[in-house]
């Protein structure tokens, strides 16, 4: 079986370290595309256009702003988590993160990839500094995480240097006065993705069918209660 795999940056580390497959072509997306959905979307479909001679097509995205409406495969089935981002992916379920989100809501998780290749809080202040001030920039960024208290490094398989995350996990933590903790992280999920294979968080559309709300949802109605995307 040929496959094609499109994934975030933010992925990357973790589907490399399952070591690479036989048959699988990966296109990993620069993670800056969060930050336009509508480019991100323009972005997979022209990757799904220029794939169709694969057998099948997986994504490491999951809703993610909803970047995944509308896209549409002609001839190849396609298979991706019903998660709503990347850490959900990295915890393992949509589950598991809502239990932890219902647990505490005031904790920003962390994972190897997106602090490869996110924008972090800290980079984002920064950021915000050197174009508005630092007064300014306090104010902004309070606005935006002042409600969080803690951060949470998620561990995956495949981190070489555990504890250079662990000072930038340390140095972001300090900056906002919030505690550090640390958890294990799950890919599961993410390997049954990349193996092609249908698992109950995956969501898997037959070709030529548009995905739209109703796929992500698994025909529920969007619940508004859930964990602020970090995509």
């Amino acid at each position: 079986m040929k496959i094609k795999l499109i994934g975030c940056h933010s992925t990357m580390n973790e589907v490399q370290a399952q070591g690479r497959k036989q048959g699988m072509d990966c296109e990993f997306l620069d993670f800056n595309f969060h930050a336009r959905p509508d480019k991100l979307h323009a972005k997979i479909q022209e990757i799904i256009n220029q794939s169709q001679n694969y057998d099948l097509i997986i994504l490491t995205y999951g809703r993610c702003s909803n970047t995944m409406l509308g896209l549409l495969s002609p001839r190849v089935p396609l298979l991706f988590p019903a998660t709503h981002d990347c850490i959900g992916l990295m915890l393992g379920s949509t589950a598991r993160h809502m239990e932890l989100f219902k647990k505490d809501s005031r904790t920003y998780y962390f994972s190897q990839g997106w602090l490869d290749y996110g924008r972090t809080p800290l980079a984002e202040y920064y950021e915000y500094e050197a174009k508005y001030g630092e007064k300014k920039a306090l104010k902004l960024i309070q606005s935006l995480y002042g409600s969080y208290q803690r951060a949470i490094f998620i561990i995956t398989p495949g981190i070489d240097d555990l504890a250079k995350y662990q000072q930038k996990v340390q140095e972001i933590a300090d900056f906002f006065s919030w505690e550090v903790g640390e958890i294990e992280g799950d890919i599961n999920l993410l390997t049954s993705i990349v193996k092609g294979i249908k698992a109950p968080e995956t969501i898997y559309v037959d070709a030529g069918q548009v995905i739209t709300l109703e796929t992500l949802t698994g025909g529920q109605h969007a619940n508004n209660d859930h964990p602020k995307s970090t995509c």
